[in-house]
């Protein structure tokens, strides 16, 4: 009876650490809306990934495949800003590999015809109205490797602090009615997200100092991110999600995004 109440008890105890050990908290975040700063238009960087290994050593890149999806997700993000609210938007960042600080290359394929010459990253990029691609990327590569996969507790201000990039949003200069929607998506074979971390923004962000810890987690493959930072640098609201695809709506990732009401003949429909 003893021994059965014993094993009873360390049951108990194991499922009490277990739980303890559970991370808490989630990966959505929204600022207070009493610290949210005002803005009216959003332009929007979208990064998708989707490398498939090969017996060779290299990975794979099929450019038109890619190319289909980056279009595919920007009507969708466009459609889903609209109704919630926002302007049009026309001005935008459509790449592939943009989170790459060195050189790797890999097969490309166009048509599902290996090409002579390999790609470097980014090896896609699709730019219209926008500048500072550079800067934009260093800001990528800070939220995806620093802030992504970070939960938040509302019992726990420590989790809540370093919601900001305002340094490297310095040299962007952008205007104050302004947001950017940062999305990074990556659907790799497995492995490619262990060398990704390891190469991601090797020096630019170590002096940092509200970054203390690296939350991506080089064990994780496939994975989505979203970031929606106010010109100043503050991250107004992000999620991070690995469950999610391209396959799904895209209000699924960017669930809880926040609402900006535009009165039709305001001027606002256009950016």
């Amino acid at each position: 009876m003893y021994t059965s109440i014993s094993k009873a008890l360390f049951f108990c105890l194991l499922c009490v650490g277990l739980t303890a050990c559970q991370p808490k908290g989630t990966w959505l975040y929204q600022a207070a809306a009493d610290e949210r700063p005002d803005w009216e238009h959003i332009v929007v960087i979208i990064d998708y990934l989707n490398l498939k290994d090969d017996l060779d050593g290299h990975w794979d890149f099929a450019s038109e495949q890619h190319q289909m999806v980056l279009n595919r997700l920007l009507a969708e993000t466009n459609r889903t800003l609209q109704q919630s609210g926002y302007p049009r938007v026309n001005r935008f960042v459509l790449s592939s590999g943009l989170l790459f600080a060195q050189p790797m290359a890999v097969d490309h394929y166009r048509n599902s015809e290996l090409q002579h010459e390999p790609l470097y990253p980014p090896y896609l990029l699709a730019v219209d109205g926008m500048e500072h691609i550079a800067v934009h990327q260093e800001v990528l590569q800070l939220l995806v490797k620093y802030t992504a996969p970070r939960r938040h507790h509302p019992e726990q201000p420590d989790s809540l602090r370093g919601m900001h990039v305002g340094h490297q949003f310095d040299a962007l200069q952008l205007p104050e009615d302004l947001a950017v929607l940062y999305i990074h998506i990556d659907q790799s074979a497995p492995g490619i997200i262990k060398q990704l971390s390891s190469l991601l923004l090797a020096a630019a962000v170590s002096s940092q100092s509200d970054y203390t810890q690296v939350y991506l987690d080089g064990g994780q493959q496939k994975q989505a991110s979203a970031f929606l930072v106010h010109g100043s640098g503050q991250i107004i609201w992000k999620n991070h999600d690995i469950n999610w695809h391209p396959g799904q709506p895209i209000n699924q990732l960017l669930i809880d995004f926040p609402v900006i009401p535009v009165q039709p003949g305001s001027g606002k429909e256009r950016y």
